[in-house]
């Protein structure tokens, strides 16, 4: 059983990575994403641990209504809020604890934004808080390896043990054919494509959808053109999949099938492993008898919305440990491998603390359908203007290194020393 863990002190601070260029998605951009780092200490050990705020992401409306700066600043107060209703409290399990504060923080992030809020921009906000109750739980329990803190009900979600994951770059809407041809030639065999671009303003709804679904067209036309002439020995096809994003964007089946027509014209409808998100969180449109397979991301916010979204249809979910906390992704992955679902370890554009977290969990779901072996999104060293320097922040004995052939190798020293996470790491100095 489990020890009782009493948290003494909670401390919070932030710093701001900008982007090499403006990273679109949802119709919008950013340039610069927020790391809000969070220190908690027990009367035994001490906790550090970044969040990566993506408020775009995680609640397009509050982004929508607010400058970035202002609605990442909002988000941090709502982190700052769940730190102080932590302090002095005991805890035996991250996950009860994660459970019982997000609903009074959706009420206080309600009151602080001025509108009612998705669940996904309170689990944004409660990332690096997440990782650290993780972290003080496994010193506390002495466990030294990520095994050893996955839950008894997530243990069949997770029992996989890749040798292999492939690395999912992101092929935003900036990137160039030549970026393209760059990310293919280094081994890439699953495509994370953005579509849904915005592509004027003061625009009606249905020119705006229009025109949205002219350039996805022409958009998966040239990505196709390129990829077509790939081949990979890492899907079961030998052919070059695509992963795309709508985030929302789309209206109605109606005009994402005119989309899906288009990808059959083309001879890219087979490769279309996920269609993730078409439809905004709100909209209950059956999606069971596409062709392909669609993807929950942004409106599987908790268990309930996991197991509604199975029912419409969604045969797919997106963990995102690294976005949605890992409590609530323990959850999700036991509901998804129970429905016999399938799951992907997607990307927030994170550090690579966070990335090596994600890494852990996407070592032991299973594979997607159409894959040999296990994915993993990572598209930070593409975005951030200093990967490097965020690299040092690992902890000593973690390089995250560059993936070789499109695919980071696992072997029996990645799954033994995953304990790593859980020593000091370079945001430390974040509180001297």
């Amino acid at each position: 059983m489990s020890k009782k863990i009493r948290i003494k002190s909670c401390e919070l601070d932030f710093t701001r990575e900008k982007l090499i260029s403006p990273f679109g998605f949802k119709g919008r951009y950013l340039n610069e994403l927020w790391q809000t780092v969070v220190r908690i200490k027990s009367y035994n050990f001490t906790a550090v641990c970044p969040t990566v705020e993506s408020v775009l992401w995680s609640d397009g409306a509050v982004f929508g209504d607010n400058p970035p700066v202002a609605s990442s600043a909002m988000m941090m107060l709502v982190t700052n809020r769940a730190l102080k209703m932590l302090e002095n409290t005991e805890f035996s399990s991250p996950d009860i604890v994660i459970a019982s504060i997000v609903p009074e923080l959706c009420k206080y992030a309600e009151r602080i934004c001025g509108r009612k809020v998705l669940e996904t921009f309170v689990l944004n906000s409660l990332v690096g808080i997440d990782y650290a109750l993780w972290t003080l739980y496994a010193k506390e329990n002495s466990v030294t390896t990520f095994d050893g803190i996955i839950p008894d009900y997530a243990k069949k979600a997770l029992s996989s043990r890749h040798e292999k994951l492939a690395h999912i770059p992101l092929i935003s809407y900036a990137v160039t054919k030549e970026q393209l041809k760059q990310t293919l030639d280094s081994g890439t065999a699953l495509l994370k494509i953005k579509i849904g671009k915005a592509t004027g303003i003061n625009l009606t709804h249905e020119e705006d959808m229009r025109s949205m679904l002219e350039w996805d067209k022409a958009r998966m036309s040239e990505i196709h053109n390129i990829a077509s002439q790939y081949t990979t020995n890492l899907t079961k096809s030998g052919k070059i999949l695509y992963y795309l994003d709508a985030n929302g964007r789309y209206d109605s089946k109606e005009r994402l099938c005119e989309l899906l027509e288009h990808a059959e014209k083309i001879g890219a409808l087979d490769k279309i492993a996920l269609l993730e998100e078409p439809f905004d969180a709100q909209n209950e449109i059956y999606v069971g008898d596409l062709p392909i397979t669609i993807n929950a991301d942004e409106s599987a916010h908790s268990l309930d919305d996991v197991k509604y979204r199975l029912s419409l249809g969604y045969k797919a979910v997106a963990l995102k440990p690294i976005a949605k906390t890992m409590s609530v992704s323990f959850r999700m992955a036991e509901a998804i491998h129970a429905a016999g679902g399938q799951a992907i370890c997607a990307d927030l554009t994170v550090n690579p603390l966070l990335v090596e977290w994600n890494k852990q969990f996407a070592a032991r779901i299973g594979a997607l359908e159409g894959m040999k072996v296990g994915c993993l999104e990572v598209n930070g060293h593409q975005n951030y203007v200093n990967w490097e320097s965020l690299k040092k922040l690992l902890p000593e004995g973690l390089s995250c290194p560059p993936e070789k052939n499109g695919v980071f190798t696992l072997n029996e020293n990645f799954y033994k020393k995953s304990g790593l996470l859980f020593g000091q790491n370079g945001y430390d100095n974040y509180f001297l």
